[in-house]
């Protein structure tokens, strides 16, 4: 993570607990509001590099080196591997939808799931480090830095987390408009009707149009359930108005749950093509629980 840079810009919208906004926050950390929010954190093997390392040269150099040449090559190749391994670095992304923690796999933390956020040391002696507590009783605590002057960046991917929390929790749930629904027809005929809504047409003759303020508002909203932003995506890609595409493609970057934000890309990439469309929403409806 790079180091958080200095800002003179004031929030214009505080926190109700008195951070910075997000936008603020995010400037400070050196990222702009409409990116991917991905930040670099050590490798949560890091602390172990001195126990592995130790342990591989017992166990391994003896043996290796009584083969000769290629033993020492081999050795040496392993021990590479193992350093490889130990300092490839965990990503974090913050999204409107949650956090997600990326090293050798990805585990994905919804927002609903998280109880408070707290401040951590880190490894075995002080470093700055975050710890997420979950209302399941687990927590998920990493490092922000292996250096230990880099107290202030931790605090503001702390803020950043504490206030987008705090952004999602006040966030009312979309309602997506009836016309939006598949309604019981096959997906073909479903995406045909979302690429009509999406040039402006009527549905039916009862229907009224839906305007593209209004299905931006469900594409947009990370807590509209995915079939309903899918279904807003296909819509508005089938206008191909650049503004609209450009906040599209905004919503996916900060979208951090995987199948969501594979999803929301694949219904901006089919481009209103039918065919790829009614795959995206059968995919979708079939990974969307209703409430």
């Amino acid at each position: 993570m790079s180091r958080p840079k200095t800002s003179s810009t004031r929030a214009a919208r505080p926190s109700p607990t008195g951070l910075p906004s997000r936008e603020v926050l995010l400037r400070d950390l050196g990222r702009a509001p409409d990116e991917r929010p991905v930040f670099s954190l050590p490798s949560p093997l890091l602390p172990w590099l001195a126990l592995l390392l130790g342990v591989a040269v017992a166990l391994l150099a003896p043996g290796l080196t009584r083969e000769g040449p290629w033993g020492v090559t081999l050795w040496a190749a392993l021990v590479l591997a193992i350093l490889v391994i130990v300092l490839f670095p965990r990503k974090l992304i913050v999204g409107e939808d949650g956090l997600l923690l990326v090293w050798v796999g990805a585990r994905f933390i919804p927002y609903r799931d998280i109880a408070y956020v707290e401040t951590s040391d880190g490894f075995y002696f002080r470093n700055p480090g975050i710890n997420i507590a979950l209302r399941s009783g687990h927590a998920v605590d990493f490092a922000t830095s292996v250096f230990k002057d880099r107290w202030a960046e931790r605090d503001a991917l702390l803020s950043l987390i504490r206030v987008t929390i705090e952004a999602a929790s006040a966030r009312r749930p979309a309602r997506a408009p009836e016309a939006l629904g598949r309604g019981g027809r096959p997906y073909d005929a479903w995406a045909r009707a979302l690429r009509a809504i999406g040039s402006g047409a009527h549905e039916g003759m009862r229907t009224s149009p839906i305007p593209a303020d209004e299905l931006l508002r469900i594409a947009e909203s990370p807590s509209a359930p995915t079939v309903d932003r899918a279904a807003a995506f296909v819509a508005l890609a089938s206008s191909q108005d650049d503004e609209n595409l450009r906040r599209l493609r905004i919503a996916v970057d900060l979208t951090a749950a995987p199948d969501t934000k594979a999803t929301l890309q694949a219904a901006l990439e089919a481009k209103g093509d039918e065919a790829s469309s009614a795959e995206v929403l059968a995919f979708a409806e079939a990974r969307t629980t209703r409430p």
